[in-house]
C-alpha cells in the first residue's frame, strides 16, 4: 500500500472517529448529569467504588484485547485468510478460559472485598452486592467481545466502530432517563439496565463481524506453537494491564478506605469528564494503531517514525483543546453541569486531565512497543514504574494529604513512563531519534499553549452578568485561541495546506 493511500485511509478513519467522539462526548456529559442527579452523591460514589473492583479483574480482558488486535493486524499485513481465521479462533478459545478465571476471582476475592473491606454503609450493602453481580456479568460478557472488536479495528472499519459506539452511548442515555423516572431503588435498577445495554451492543457487534468477516466464523484452531506464543504475549500484556488498572481502580479503593464514598463521588465526576476526553483522544489514536502495527511488522521504520510522531503531536493537541478551556472555567462548568458538586472535584478533574495530556504524548510509543511479539522486557520496565503509582498513593494518603494528591503522584509516574518508553523504542528501532521526539512532541506542544494561557489570564478579571454567559464566552475564547495557536505554531506547512484545502472543499 502506497504512502498516499495509507494517509487517505488514516484520514478517512479519523473522520469517522471524530463523528463518534463528538456524539459520545455530548451524550456522555448529558447522561452523567442525569445519573448523578438521580442517584445522589452517596449512591453515585458507591457505584464507582464497587464497580472499580470488577474493573480490577477486568484488566485481564484489556490485555487479551491488545494481544488479539496485535496478532490479527499482523496476520492481515503478512498472512492469508486461513492464518487470520486461525488467529481469531485461537484468541476466542483463550478468552473463554479467561472468562472462567474472572468469574472465579470475582466470586471469591472480589466478593470478600465488597462485603468486608470497602467502606460501604450497612444499609446499602444489599444494593452494593447487586451492583457487583451485575458488573461481574458485564465483565464476563465483555471478555468474549474482545476478539470481535479487535477484528473491526484490525480491518480498519472505523465507521462501524463509530456507529457501534454511538449505539452504546444512546442506550446509556435511555438507561439514564429510565432511572430518572423510576421510583424504586435507583442504584439497583441502574446496574441491571447498564448490563442490558452492554449485552445489546456486544450482540450487534458479534452479528456484524460474523456476517462481514470470514475470519470471525468459528473453526477448530490449530498451530499449538502460535498458541503458545500468543499466550506468552498475553501473559506479559496482562501483567502490564494489571499494574495499569491497579493505578486507577486500586487507587480509587485506597481513597475509599482513607476517606468516604463522597470522595469517590468527586473522583467519579473527574473520571466522567476525563473519560470523555480520553475516549476522544484514544479513539483518534485507534485510527493510527493498525498502520503503526503493520508498518512495524513489515519493518517500514522511516514511515513508522513519521506516523507515530504525528499521532503523538495530534493526540496532545486534542487534549489541550479541552484542557485549557476546562481549566479556566472548571467551577462554572461543574456548577452548570451538576449543581452542587462534591468537594475536591475541581482538583481531581484538572489533575486527571493533566495526566491524560502526558499519557497522550506517550501513546504511540507503547503502540510501537506492543507491535513487537516480544514484550517481556517492555512490560517488566513499565510495570515496575506504574507500581509506584499505587505505592505512592498509599504513602501520600498515609501522610494525611488530600484525596487528589494521588493524582499528583500519577502525573509524576506518567512522566517517568514516557521517558522509559523513549529509551526502549530507541533500542528497538535503529533510526529512532530521541532528541527529535522530545523536541517535536514535548517542546513544540508546550510552545503552543503559552499565548492562549497568557491571554486567558488577562481576560480572567472581566465581569459577566452570570455564569452561563461567562462559561460560553471564556471557554469559547480559550477554544478559539487554542485552535488558532495549534494551526499557526503546531502544524507544519504541509499539514496546514492539507487542512485548509479540506475546509475549503467542504465549504
Amino acid at each position: 500500500m502506497s504512502e498516499i493511500s495509507t494517509n487517505k485511509r488514516i484520514a478517512k478513519n479519523t473522520l469517522y472517529m471524530y463523528l463518534r467522539m463528538i456524539v459520545v462526548m455530548i451524550v456522555s456529559l448529558f447522561t452523567t448529569r442525569i445519573v448523578y442527579k438521580a442517584l445522589g452523591i452517596d449512591d453515585y460514589g458507591l457505584y464507582n467504588v464497587v464497580g472499580s473492583i470488577i474493573v480490577l479483574f477486568g484488566f485481564i480482558n484489556s490485555g487479551l484485547t491488545t494481544a488479539t488486535r496485535r496478532y490479527i493486524t499482523a496476520e492481515i499485513a503478512n498472512g492469508d485468510k486461513d492464518s487470520q481465521q486461525n488467529v481469531f479462533n485461537l484468541s476466542l478459545c483463550a478468552h473463554g478460559l479467561i472468562a472462567i478465571i474472572i468469574f472465579i476471582l470475582a466470586e471469591t476475592a472480589g466478593l470478600y472485598l465488597v462485603n468486608y473491606t470497602l467502606n460501604i454503609p450497612e444499609d446499602r450493602l444489599v444494593a452494593a452486592n447487586v451492583v457487583y453481580q451485575m458488573t461481574v456479568l458485564t465483565a464476563i460478557w465483555n471478555v468474549f467481545q474482545a476478539p470481535f472488536q479487535a477484528a473491526i479495528t484490525a480491518f480498519e472499519r472505523m465507521n462501524i466502530y463509530a456507529y457501534l459506539s454511538i449505539l452504546d452511548i444512546v442506550l446509556k442515555l435511555v438507561v439514564a432517563y429510565i432511572i430518572s423516572i423510576y421510583s424504586g431503588d435507583k442504584l439497583i435498577i441502574y446496574s441491571i439496565l447498564i448490563f442490558a445495554s452492554v449485552f445489546i451492543t456486544t450482540l450487534v457487534t458479534r452479528l456484524y463481524c460474523i456476517r462481514r468477516f470470514d475470519i470471525c466464523r468459528f473453526k477448530k484452531p490449530h498451530n499449538k506453537k502460535l498458541l503458545k506464543e500468543m499466550f506468552g504475549y498475553m501473559g506479559w500484556s496482562l501483567i502490564g494491564q494489571f499494574v495499569v488498572v491497579l493505578t486507577s481502580q486500586g487507587v480509587s479503593m485506597l481513597v475509599n478506605v482513607f476517606f468516604s464514598v463522597a470522595a469517590n463521588a468527586a473522583m467519579g465526576i473527574s473520571n466522567q469528564i476525563t473519560n470523555v476526553v480520553h475516549q476522544f483522544v484514544s479513539n483518534f489514536q485507534v485510527a493510527f494503531q493498525p498502520q503503526i502495527t503493520k508498518q512495524y511488522v513489515t519493518r517500514q521504520y522511516d514511515s513508522l517514525n513519521t506516523l507515530a510522531l504525528r499521532a503523538s503531536r495530534f493526540s496532545s493537541y486534542l487534549v489541550l483543546i479541552f484542557l485549557v478551556p476546562i481549566a479556566f472555567q472548571i467551577d462554572n462548568f461543574l456548577c452548570i453541569w451538576l449543581g452542587d458538586y462534591p468537594e475536591f472535584a475541581v482538583e481531581f478533574c484538572l489533575l486527571t486531565l493533566l495526566c491524560i495530556f502526558i499519557d497522550s504524548i506517550s501513546a504511540p510509543l507503547w503502540m510501537m512497543a506492543m507491535a513487537d511479539n516480544h514484550i517481556k522486557k517492555y512490560q517488566i520496565i513499565i510495570s515496575i514504574i506504574y507500581s509506584f503509582n499505587f505505592i505512592g498513593a498509599w504513602f501520600v494518603l498515609k501522610l494525611g494529604c488530600a484525596p487528589y494528591s494521588v493524582i499528583i503522584v500519577r502525573c509524576f509516574v506518567y512522566i517517568v513512563a514516557f521517558l522509559a518508553r523513549l529509551f526502549y523504542i530507541k533500542e528497538k528501532i535503529p533510526n529512532f531519534s530521541l532528541l527529535k521526539w522530545l523536541h517535536n512532541s514535548v517542546l513544540e506542544t508546550l510552545k503552543i499553549i503559552i499565548i492562549p494561557i497568557v491571554i486567558m489570564t488577562l481576560l480572567a478579571n472581566i465581569q459577566f452578568i452570570n455564569m452561563y454567559v461567562e462559561l460560553i464566552a471564556m471557554a469559547g475564547a480559550a477554544f478559539v485561541l487554542m485552535v488558532t495557536s495549534i494551526f499557526i505554531f503546531g502544524l507544519n506547512k504541509e499539514e496546514r495546506k492539507l487542512i485548509t484545502a479540506f475546509i475549503f472543499k467542504r465549504i
